[in-house]
């Protein structure tokens, strides 16, 4: 008889916490990139129909959006005890991110994507 080895009960949670921390830091990535202005050269840059500073409104919010949401999901994990229980009720703890942060990533996604889409039209 083999008995299987007890399971890491805060595994989950902290590859959860890991796979958005990933996601986040690509999203900034993005918007870096976005910010590199890729659709003109140095010549017509001048002569762009879309002012640079334009591109800091998205690309601003995102981080910042990004910024957050990594906050709250540290703060979300650390309150579990590293995703091992909920305090308040002793058992296992509510998923580390909440419905509303997938929403609020997703709109700030289309949001840039739609910005980038306008940039590449316009510029």
């Amino acid at each position: 008889m083999s008995r299987r080895p007890a399971r890491d009960p805060g595994l989950q949670a902290e590859r959860t916490l890991l796979s958005w921390q990933r996601t986040l830091i690509v999203l900034i990535v993005v918007v870096l990139l976005y910010m590199r202005d890729p659709f003109s050269d140095g010549a017509a840059a001048a002569d762009a129909a879309v002012d640079p500073l334009h591109r800091l409104v998205p690309a601003l919010g995102t981080a910042a959006l990004a910024g957050m949401l990594m906050a709250h999901l540290r703060r979300r994990w650390r309150g579990t005890d590293h995703g091992r229980h909920d305090d308040a009720t002793g058992s296992p703890p509510a998923p580390v991110a909440r419905p509303w942060a997938m929403v609020l990533l997703s709109a700030s996604v289309a949001v840039l994507g739609i910005a980038v889409a306008a940039t590449a039209v316009l510029g």
